[in-house]
């Protein structure tokens, strides 16, 4: 809250200007662009100085940003997708602190070479890269912050804070304080290093020897520790940045695969698609990397991805009533009333990838479908994620996004449906 206050002092002036632009339909105007380039270079030098929640607020809005008109989007680009490669990592004093209360003090005895510099940074923990003893190859060493959990609990509230000031800025159709929370209740679960290694040895089992995807395997996880196999290739946030048409839509069609396929394959759905957490290999699979946050499913309910595909395909059907078809998936309470018209507009505008045989996403698609829920915003406040599916229903939000970043052309609708009936198939006695 300390670093934060720095923010409210210049983002009061910026918040009342921003809305006195918006109100004349200038706040995307080149003359507003300094307003943008001041706040975003103040959430890099804020949000890239601290870890926990604060931090991946950064992540989630440097996705977000693709809701932005272009020259605006352009401003926050570069600065926030920093924040998910770049992070101020801990010495090598504490490294070797962690990793000699955790794995013992003989540690350096399972490595052949153990490389001191970070290799990545998260907002929880950062990563070492390795070579495993006795031949073994080059190795991921995860490392959890010591002082992690007490920074992600000192961080709700400035997360709530941030969430809310800039979204109410940039993106006024999102609801901060709703995705702030959701945000830091599923954070502590990624502090559970046991039960990350689990669903890791899960998903791998999974898609052993798949030609999509590949998981490194888990070779020790002690305390704050995890160990796994190195996988290189280029990072989805370069392919962002510079990667051609084939690998956009290469890295789309398996990012939504693996989306839609998870449930059905592993009984979970990876709960953090943000880039960072994917590499493009040079065989053409996607690497799939961090699974602390994660969706369980239990078996034989409905999925959330599959609610999600009844709902909007029902749009379709004049004859179906999508009151009826959001009580079914238990996004609407049966004592409450709402517009079949605008509930129908809504879903057509958000379910457009699902009703063609490939769907290009793009940050026209993305600002069009929250112009639909700011138009239903009575509608949309009428309305509840059933128990359990926030999570899911973040990460396939958050998965979409990335889609649209990428500016993928992909079979959504035939991906979507074969996979919603694998779920299906593998759920009956």
């Amino acid at each position: 809250m300390a670093r934060l206050s720095a923010v409210p002092l210049g983002a009061a002036r910026r918040l009342a200007w921003a809305g006195g632009l918006r109100a004349l339909g200038r706040l995307t105007d080149e003359s507003a662009l300094d307003l943008h380039e001041r706040t975003a270079d103040q959430l890099v030098e804020v949000l890239g100085g601290l870890r926990g929640g604060v931090l991946k607020f950064g992540q989630v809005l440097s996705v977000y940003e693709t809701v932005m008109p272009p020259k605006v989007s352009a401003v926050y680009r570069g600065r926030l997708a920093a924040l998910q490669e770049s992070v101020r990592p801990e010495p090598a004093e504490t490294v070797e602190r962690v990793m000699g209360e955790d794995v013992g003090p003989g540690w350096r005895e399972l490595f052949a070479s153990f490389d001191m510099d970070t290799a990545a940074a998260a907002s929880l923990g950062q990563v070492h890269r390795a070579r495993w003893a006795d031949g073994g190859g080059d190795v991921a060493v995860k490392i959890q912050y010591p002082d992690a959990r007490d920074e992600l609990l000192g961080d709700r509230d400035a997360v709530v804070l941030a969430m809310r000031m800039f979204t109410a800025m940039l993106t006024p159709e999102l609801d901060g304080r709703a995705l702030a929370t959701e945000l830091m209740d599923r954070l502590a679960e990624e502090l559970d290093y046991t039960a990350e290694a689990a669903a890791q040895r899960g998903f791998r089992a999974a898609y052993l020897d798949d030609p999509d995807f590949a998981v490194p395997d888990v070779l020790l996880q002690r305390g704050r520790v995890l160990v796994s196999e190195w996988i290189g290739g280029a990072p989805l946030a370069h392919v962002i940045e510079a990667g051609g048409q084939p690998e956009r839509d290469r890295a789309g069609l398996l990012l939504t695969r693996l989306m839609f396929s998870a449930i059905a394959r592993a009984g979970m759905m990876h709960g953090d698609p943000h880039p960072g957490n994917f590499r493009l290999l040079d065989d053409g699979r996607l690497g799939v990397l961090d699974f602390g946050a994660v969706y369980r499913h239990r078996p034989g309910a409905p999925t959330p991805l599959e609610r999600w595909m009844d709902v909007h395909l029902a749009a379709l059907d004049p004859g179906a009533g999508m009151a009826d078809a959001l009580r079914r998936a238990g996004f609407l309470r049966p004592d409450v009333r709402a517009d079949e018209a605008r509930l129908r507009e809504l879903f057509l505008r958000s379910g457009a990838p699902a009703f063609a045989e490939t769907f290009r996403f793009d940050a026209a698609y993305l600002r069009d479908a929250l112009k639909g829920i700011t138009a239903s915003m009575p509608v949309g406040l009428s309305m509840a994620f059933p128990p359990g599916a926030v999570h899911a229903q973040r990460a396939l939000g958050v998965g979409i996004g990335v889609l649209c970043q990428l500016e993928a052309e992909v079979p959504f609708q035939a991906e979507a449906l074969h996979w919603i009936e694998e779920t299906q198939t593998a759920g009956r006695p």
